[in-house]
């Protein structure tokens, strides 16, 4: 299993990790690392290659990946992880599989276990439930449906405040191809995971956690990530209001704040 994890490092002091989400990138995060490492030695892993290996991993293996490279990298170190989305969802995992490598953990905006049965919206609950292959997503993308579920990802997904507006429903050729391929794989990944284990697994959970999340989400509810929270005894709640899905680019200078706030009693302890 060689699935090479190249990152970006800064700054110097207690080591923090931040992961992107699926389909994101190591760049959402600049904001936030430049403001944390006057603290912390933050480093920001490209998790790429991981999500989408041609090999495809399991959710549960990805994990493992995740905790080999903390191992090989930071060896005889325990960490703080903050993730958003599906990033969210490899921190609660590493921090279950593997306590002895993690100190505290953050979760912005976390995939929550049985995913699909919590999306919000309709589209997705479509195209995520349905073993297609990969050539006919790419027949589903180029439908009157297709175009809705893009433009209703881009809502989601996309910060246009900062990424610029682009119309996802006029993709064609090459681009609709890739979009394709990310979203046959991601479908893969959730339909393939098991779930029922990390239901079991996380009830026995009790890390010192802290979940942040926005109040009008389009990914999931509130009530989906208060449940989510009291599943894995997670007390330290801080809900968002105006921020959506990509927290971290809309309100870096917010959430950078409650991640060091959150970390910072860590190190005083």
């Amino acid at each position: 299993m060689s699935h090479k994890i190249t990152f970006r490092e800064r700054g110097q002091g207690p080591l923090l990790i931040l992961l992107h989400g699926y389909g994101g990138s190591v760049h959402h995060w600049d904001s936030i690392a430049e403001t944390l490492s006057q603290t912390y030695r933050v480093v920001v892993p490209n998790l790429s290659h991981v999500y989408m290996s041609s090999d495809k991993l399991f959710f549960t293996v990805q994990i493992e990946v995740l905790a080999r490279f903390i191992q090989e990298n930071f060896p005889n170190q325990r960490v703080n992880v903050a993730g958003l989305s599906y990033g969210g969802a490899l921190c609660w995992g590493l921090a279950t599989h593997h306590p002895h490598l993690v100190k505290k953990t953050v979760l912005i905006n976390p995939m929550v276990t049985d995913p699909i049965r919590y999306f919000l919206p309709k589209e997705l609950k479509f195209f995520f439930s349905i073993p297609l292959n990969l050539k006919s997503v790419y027949v589903m993308l180029s439908t009157p449906i297709g175009r809705s579920f893009l433009k209703r990802s881009a809502q989601i997904f996309r910060d246009e405040r900062s990424e610029g507006a682009v119309s996802v429903e006029t993709l064609k050729g090459r681009k609709l191809q890739f979009v394709a391929h990310m979203i046959h794989h991601f479908s893969w990944i959730l339909r393939s995971e098991d779930w029922a284990y990390w239901n079991t697994r996380l009830y026995t959970y009790r890390g010192d956690c802290r979940l942040i999340f926005d109040e009008q989400d389009l990914l999931f509810n509130q009530e989906a990530y208060r449940q989510f929270a009291r599943h894995i005894g997670c007390e330290d709640v801080v809900a968002l209001t105006g921020a959506g899905h990509l927290a971290i680019k809309t309100k870096p200078e917010e959430v950078a704040r409650l991640i060091q706030e959150f970390i910072s009693t860590a190190v005083a302890a």
